[in-house]
């Protein structure tokens, strides 16, 4: 595969790849930020429409699942030489200079695991909002819509509005005359 990126900074040839695929990525999501503002077409989706939507979404998922975490692994552990003899702490170094001993000992491969599950974790909340505003599209906002009718306390709609019921005015004076 080709590496068509510029020499700009030191970094930037061997990550590529890397650099490709968020850019795809990116274009993409922005695909597919510009169809959610399109409005709801009023007939059913054809065949072809239907598939290429799922060749999208499949190429999507690839993107963000598989390509950008293995070459992230792939840069950092062929460029940056994240490896486990190099560590971020030890178990004997002081936390922040505190006469406290870390509890475990990081090392710069577990970094590296831990910002692939973060992309993991960011691409999987991007799919999930991603999936619910594909769902709610066209719908109209709750307060555009009409009021709802009353109902009773079982929950059933009311067929018509009770009324209070009139005072209660007694005849009967107080001489006893009626």
């Amino acid at each position: 595969m080709p590496n068509l990126i510029p020499d700009w900074l030191p970094w930037m040839r061997p990550a590529g790849r890397l650099i490709w695929a968020c850019a795809l990525l990116a274009i993409g999501l922005g695909i597919a930020f510009w169809l959610f503002k399109r409005p709801k077409p009023d007939r059913p989706a054809t065949w072809s429409e239907c598939m290429a939507g799922a060749v999208g979404v499949f190429a999507l998922m690839t993107l963000g699942y598989a390509v950008i975490p293995h070459e992230f692994i792939t840069f950092s552990d062929k460029y940056l030489q994240w490896d486990t003899t190099k560590f971020v702490f030890r178990a004997s170094q002081d936390i922040f200079f505190l006469p406290i001993h870390w509890p475990f000992t990081m090392d710069q491969k577990a970094v590296r695991d831990i910002i692939v599950v973060g992309i993991y974790s960011v691409l999987f909340g991007l799919n999930l909002v991603l999936f619910a505003q594909w769902q709610n599209r066209g719908k109209e906002p709750a307060a555009a819509t009409e009021a709802t009718p009353r109902t009773s306390r079982f929950g059933r709609p009311l067929r018509r509005a009770r009324s209070a019921p009139a005072p209660v005015t007694s005849t009967v004076s107080g001489n006893g005359e009626s």
